[in-house]
């Protein structure tokens, strides 16, 4: 599917968008252009040409990749989808908010990712596939037409999560107080060992 990058106001809809947003719909499909470049400010000639380059990234991907339809915007006031890989090496992350004033920090299931394999995202946080199809990839829309695209590509496992298990070291109460309930731990590890345990 043709997606292209036009002008703003749009010379149809007269509607005013972000360049960014209109990069990161574009980046759905196979992107093109429909404004001319001496047009751009210098500023906005520099991110076109880093979006030009992102989508040369992605592009094989989104356009031979399987297509997931995550969140409606029928059902919600943003849509979600994702392209992954035939190999499953791969996948690619856009949130697309609408044309209307949100706040919205959701964790957003997956699909379509190997469950034993590892993911940067961004280059960056590693989750397995399995994490993040199942407690989901933590985002954040703010505003009108906000928008964001995630690159996600399968890494070796950290050696610190190669384990098979898991060894517990102790187990007690964290809570002694009569008819008070302690619900939905959480543990983690940090980067320097420690372990952090978060409760209500």
């Amino acid at each position: 599917m043709a997606c292209h990058v036009t002008a703003s106001p749009n010379h149809q809809t007269k509607r005013e968008t972000p360049l960014k947003y209109r990069f990161d719909v574009a980046m759905t499909g196979r992107m093109g252009f429909e404004l001319h470049p001496s047009n751009l400010k210098p500023e906005e000639l520099a991110f076109a040409k880093r979006s030009v380059a992102e989508y040369k990234s992605i592009r094989a991907t989104v356009q031979q990749g399987d297509l997931y339809r995550l969140v409606s915007p029928y059902e919600d006031p943003y849509a979600a989808l994702m392209y992954v890989s035939e190999d499953k090496s791969k996948a690619v992350v856009f949130a697309l908010g609408l044309d209307k004033e949100i706040n919205v920090v959701r964790r957003l299931p997956l699909q379509g990712l190997d469950p034993k394999a590892c993911y940067s995202v961004d280059g960056g946080e590693v989750m397995t596939g399995a994490a993040l199809m199942k407690a989901g990839l933590v985002f954040a829309l703010r505003g009108k037409y906000a928008s964001h695209v995630y690159e996600l590509m399968k890494v070796e496992r950290p050696a610190e999560q190669a384990q098979k298990g898991a060894e517990i070291l102790w187990t007690k109460p964290i809570c002694v107080e009569t008819n008070r309930y302690i619900g939905w731990p959480t543990v983690c590890r940090l980067r320097n060992g420690d372990l952090l345990a978060v409760f209500s």
